[in-house]
């Protein structure tokens, strides 16, 4: 008798998955609730690494709108980096390009930065 209760207890848990697994197994596609639609992720703006080796470009295209990841500060920093001093004025244009002044070899000059680090001078 004590056998039987053992038994019975292993096996209900065992045959309640089977008659759930059953149980979903045999909805009709139209009856199974099917996930709620996952809208896909809105691409980010990657902020661009800086590699001393291959500092960004000046003056070599036109310039890349769309949306940026760089915010005011990294933006300064990033025209420091490319050799500009005294940066001023940076705005951020509807465009998604940042543009300011920064001095150049001892000459002020307006700049534009775009969402991949490419800067121009005017």
């Amino acid at each position: 008798m004590l056998r039987n209760r053992l038994a019975a207890l292993l096996l209900c848990p065992l045959l309640l998955g089977t008659a759930l697994t059953g149980t979903a197994a045999a909805q009709s596609p139209a009856t199974q609730s099917t996930p709620a639609q996952v809208a896909p992720a809105q691409s980010t703006p990657v902020l661009p690494v800086f590699d001393p080796a291959n500092p960004p470009r000046i003056d070599a295209g036109p310039l890349v709108p769309g949306a940026t990841a760089f915010t005011e500060a990294q933006a300064r920093r990033w025209l420091m980096r490319a050799g500009m001093s005294n940066v001023t004025d940076l705005t951020l244009g509807e465009d998604g390009i940042w543009r300011g002044q920064a001095e150049r070899q001892g000459n002020l000059f307006p700049v534009s930065l775009d969402r991949n680090g490419d800067i121009a001078t005017h």
